[in-house]
């Protein structure tokens, strides 16, 4: 079979590569984008079965109120010295003007007996969100509460920082984000490194770069398409998951045809029929490669559901 369509790609070589052009460009263009389906909330990957889904599920119904994500806006003084009565105003009315600004997502912003620590030095404003950490109303209200808070304590001489479960999230998504960036460029140059030193062909270095960052991005359209259409949404980790293996299986197999490729020119076979061969041959490993991944993926995705 593989043998079968490397002569048909030979044959027709132009009008392969026009096709895989003209269908990568369709799916790059009119494929939504993956961040409207990605999300940071773990929980609603979870089956329904549970046990914190359905204690979750029970919370808010029966508290509504609490149900949320929570944090804590920690202040301190610039100079680390403790907290005098007049800051301590201070905190007390960040919390009211905080509370009254009505901010999206953010359901509460309290001063309680225990927002001041034993030594003075710090004070802890109560937060509670509308909605689980990784939710976007949540995510979108963390970095607005961070910038209100700042504004509320500008020229106080005091300094307002948000944790909890909702602001680690964001944090987190955020740390995910410049990753990736630095992993598709250490990747990319270490990938060009390599092959251009063990092909010694500038070409062959940056043409398997090109080809993988089109099927990625044609992959990140397709699975923000079946997101679109079955309803669903994928973890915030998975585009430098995609880059990581993409480019990792990608060269690896971009590899086996041309060293394969190489030894049937030195063979002496024609171009036509070293490539012809070597597509064959590799086209069996990564069939089975793909075959594989496929069965471990489905297996793991099917005992997380029975659970």
């Amino acid at each position: 079979m593989f043998g079968s369509i490397a002569r048909t790609v030979i044959a027709h070589p132009w009008r392969v590569i026009g096709t895989w052009i003209v269908l990568a460009a369709a799916v790059i263009v009119f494929a939504p984008s993956l961040d409207d389906y990605t999300t940071g909330n773990q929980q609603s990957f979870l089956p329904s079965t549970f046990e914190s889904v359905e204690a979750q599920a029970a919370g808010d119904a029966s508290f509504p109120a609490q149900s949320g994500a929570t944090g804590s806006l920690v202040v301190v003084r610039d100079d680390g010295a403790a907290l005098t009565a007049a800051d301590q105003g201070t905190v007390a009315a960040l919390a009211t003007t905080l509370q009254s600004d009505a901010i999206p997502g953010v359901v509460s912003v309290q001063e309680t007996p225990q927002s001041l620590s034993p030594d003075g030095l710090t004070a802890a404003l109560s937060v509670a969100f509308d909605g689980q950490p990784g939710d976007e109303a949540v995510d979108d209200a963390v970095p607005a509460l961070r910038t209100a808070s700042d504004e509320a304590l500008a020229g106080s001489g005091l300094t307002s920082a948000l944790t909890g479960n909702a602001a680690i999230q964001v944090d987190t998504t955020t740390a995910y984000a410049s990753a990736e960036r630095t992993i598709t460029i250490a990747t990319v140059l270490l990938i060009v490194l390599l092959l251009g030193l063990v092909f010694r062909s500038p070409l062959i270095a940056v043409i398997p770069i090109v080809v993988i960052g089109v099927v990625l991005s044609v992959v990140t359209g397709l699975t923000a398409l079946l997101a679109d259409l079955l309803d669903f949404q994928v973890s915030d980790t998975l585009q430098p998951i995609l880059v990581v293996v993409l480019f990792g299986i990608g060269t690896d197999y971009i590899v086996f045809v041309l060293f394969r490729y190489r030894e049937h020119l030195r063979r002496g076979e024609s171009h036509r029929e070293a490539l012809e061969v070597s597509v064959g041959v590799v086209g069996r490993v990564v069939a089975s490669s793909a075959l594989t991944v496929i069965g471990a993926f489905a297996g793991c995705c099917s005992r997380g559901s029975s659970r």
